[in-house]
C-alpha cells in the first residue's frame, strides 16, 4: 500500500481494480422509490451506472428518517437506490 493524501493507504497502481457488490451512497434526501438528492456533481450516479453495466450491484443509502420526502426530482442519468438504512428500519425502495 502506498501512502497518499493525509497518510491514507491506497492500492499500488499495479494492483487490479475491484468492483464492489454493495455501494454505500451519501444523500441529503430520499423517497420511497429510491431516488436521492445528493451533493451535486453526479459522481455516485456515474459510478453506479458504470458498475451496474458490468454486474449486479446493490446501492444503499444511509439516512435519518427526517430525510425522507414524498418525491425527489430526478433526471435520465440519475440512478436509484435499492435500500435506505434508517433508524426506524431498512427501507427496500419500490421500483
Amino acid at each position: 500500500m502506498d501512502k497518499a493524501v493525509w497518510n491514507i493507504a491506497e492500492p499500488k497502481p499495479d494492483k487490479p481494480a475491484l468492483d464492489p457488490d454493495i455501494l454505500i451512497v451519501p444523500l441529503l434526501a430520499f423517497d420511497r422509490a429510491g431516488w436521492r438528492l445528493g451533493y451535486g456533481g453526479g459522481f455516485y450516479d456515474r459510478t453506479l451506472r458504470d458498475l451496474r453495466a458490468r454486474k449486479a450491484i446493490v446501492a444503499v443509502g444511509l439516512a435519518f428518517d427526517e430525510q425522507q420526502v414524498d418525491a425527489v426530482p430526478h433526471l435520465d442519468y440519475d440512478e436509484r437506490l435499492d435500500w435506505v438504512l434508517r433508524p426506524s428500519g431498512p427501507l427496500r425502495c419500490e421500483s
